[in-house]
């Protein structure tokens, strides 16, 4: 699973030291200058934002319902400037007022 398989959610964690969901997306291809994977990108947030908000996630783990969300992008490459500014601007506009939290650490 990756970012290019936009319909699935890669990975449902629990982080029982935050008392939080972790809905983490794995990405191991090099993001490239011109931004094409920008609209897979896209695509797969807009399947996360659904799964957390819909309900799915709750119906899925229902212990997990009423808990506080964190999506992460994990990256094998670090995003280039590009992919930096639509990141924050959906975590800002998107993610933030929705009390979802966003990050996206590098796997090494």
């Amino acid at each position: 699973m990756a970012v290019r398989d936009a319909g699935s959610i890669d990975l449902v964690a629990y982080s029982p030291n935050e008392d939080r969901v972790m809905l983490v997306m794995v990405e191991d291809r090099e993001w490239g200058d011109k931004g094409v994977l920008l609209p897979e990108l896209q695509a797969k947030l807009n399947t996360y934002l659904g799964y957390a908000l819909d309900g799915r996630l709750g119906c899925d783990y229902p212990a997990y319902a009423q808990k506080s969300i964190r999506i992460e992008l994990r990256t094998q490459h670090p995003p280039t400037a590009r992919e930096q500014q639509f990141l924050d601007l959906v975590a800002m506009e998107d993610l933030q007022p929705r009390g979802i939290s966003f990050g996206w650490p590098l796997i090494r």
